[in-house]
């Protein structure tokens, strides 16, 4: 006879609200916290809403991949997100998402996105030659807004063939203020309706209204321009003429849903998992230095090309282990359709289910010493002895991340340009700390001196 499925165990919280206080003063201590002194299904109550956090690998493909037919994104995260995205790829359920997915997928084929190569190449030296003023004076910069106006204009060209750079403030302002808002609704267990004429409320509708505009217009000038090798065009172009497909393309709307969602998420995620690189590297000078002696042993002074991706060995394991301390996307939210059975926990139908790669990444029984950068993770030997679903910065299953080939590619060539140039040092006395939020940011500026590689 079966045993019945028991509740999972978890952590005591307020009778009225739950885990909600510990959620909202270190949600990142707390979830890993839980996963070590409860093991890999958690149970959560925030008011009353019950969450259960899996950890284990094979827990986590089973609600991506084996039982995915029991869960969907129709959560309270998404229903937050779509306030600055609109309905699309990273909202969306059902045939609606695999329509969309249909049309999208083909646009970001790892081979066609190689083209842009020395597009990120040269986005990246415009940066690099204004910091070589700073490199003389040893004035710091802030590295975390460096990389965001870097990966901004390049997903802008990239995506629209576009020059953001005279709009390149109202986009890191805008989305700061959508980004921070959209954290602090799904915070609370009562939120007010974005109508509602709030000052923070406010806020966030011009930001919203600010990033609509330059998106509108970018798609306006793009219709209207010459053609161009951008994946707008593709888009614009792409049918849905697969198996049970319609034949048709995407709607202004959708258009203007899937730019904003590929604008902002694009630039938003890989400037972050840049941030920590360089944090780790610098934190971590045996590592940078050898990442550094093998970019100059293969290019020289060169810029690197398309055909030298492949032999990159260390600069793309460095990135991935940075991914794997501080993924981008630290939480993926699903909702339980119908009622499942984790670890031999009942997981009830109406709940809410998290992924925290944040947590698995660390898991000790997948990684050893978890806290301690290794890139070595991430050789053959290393990648192929690994537990399927123990690492998953973009995901897994049938969503994973449509942009990761792009954002692999871009921090490739951004990392390895500026290790070709210069050497980046902590400023003394930077606090460096993460901040969970839609994306997992630093909580402060990445204050950093610049100094010439040569020296």
């Amino acid at each position: 006879m079966t045993a019945s499925p028991k509740t999972a165990p978890g952590p005591r919280g307020h009778f009225l609200i739950g885990n909600l206080l510990a959620f909202r003063r270190d949600v990142l201590g707390l979830l890993v916290d839980s996963q070590r002194d409860f093991g890999d299904v958690v149970r959560f109550h925030l008011g009353p809403m019950v969450i259960h956090l899996v950890s284990h690998p094979d827990y986590i493909k089973q609600v991506l991949v084996t039982h995915q037919h029991l869960y969907n994104k129709d959560t309270r995260s998404s229903s937050k997100i779509v306030g600055i995205t609109g309905p699309g790829l990273l909202t969306s359920n059902g045939d609606a998402w695999l329509r969309q997915r249909r049309l999208m997928q083909p646009v970001f084929n790892a081979q066609r996105l190689l083209a842009y190569t020395d597009l990120i190449v040269a986005a990246t030296d415009r940066m690099l030659d204004g910091w070589q003023a700073r490199a003389d004076a040893r004035r710091p910069i802030d590295v975390a807004s460096e990389m965001t106006r870097l990966t901004c204009g390049i997903i802008a060209r990239v995506l629209l063939g576009a020059d953001l750079s005279a709009d390149i403030d109202d986009v890191e302002r805008s989305t700061t203020i959508v980004m921070e808002h959209t954290w602090r609704r799904l915070q609370r267990i009562i939120d007010p309706p974005l109508w509602l004429p709030t000052p923070a409320n406010s806020r966030f509708r011009a930001a919203k209204r600010r990033l609509d505009e330059i998106v509108f217009r970018l798609i306006a000038e793009r219709r209207g321009g010459p053609p161009k090798n951008d994946l707008l065009a593709l888009l614009l172009k792409a049918r849905d003429d697969g198996a049970g497909g319609t034949g048709g393309g995407m709607s202004e709307e959708q258009l203007h849903n899937e730019t904003i969602t590929l604008l902002l998420a694009g630039h938003e995620t890989t400037a972050n998992a840049l941030s920590w690189t360089w944090y780790l590297l610098a934190c971590h000078p045996h590592w940078r230095q050898n990442t550094h002696d093998e970019v100059i042993g293969l290019l020289g002074q060169r810029p690197l090309t398309a055909e030298d991706l492949p032999r990159l060995d260390l600069v793309p394991r460095v990135f991935q282990e940075a991914m794997r301390l501080y993924p981008p996307i630290w939480i993926m939210e699903r909702n339980v359709l119908e009622s499942d059975v984790i670890g031999g926990y009942h997981i009830p139908a109406g709940s809410a289910l998290e992924i925290s790669p944040f947590v698995t990444h660390r898991h000790p029984a997948f990684w050893a010493n978890p806290e301690r950068f290794d890139p070595d993770r991430f050789t053959t030997q290393g990648n192929a002895s690994r537990q399927p679903y123990a690492y998953l910065p973009f995901g897994g299953g049938q969503r994973l991340c449509i942009g990761s080939h792009l954002a692999m590619l871009e921090a490739q060539v951004i990392v390895a340009r500026v290790l070709q140039r210069f050497r980046l040092e902590l400023v003394p006395g930077c606090v460096v700390a993460p901040m969970p939020g839609i994306t997992l940011r630093l909580r402060h500026a990445l204050l950093m001196t610049v100094h010439s590689a040569l020296a």
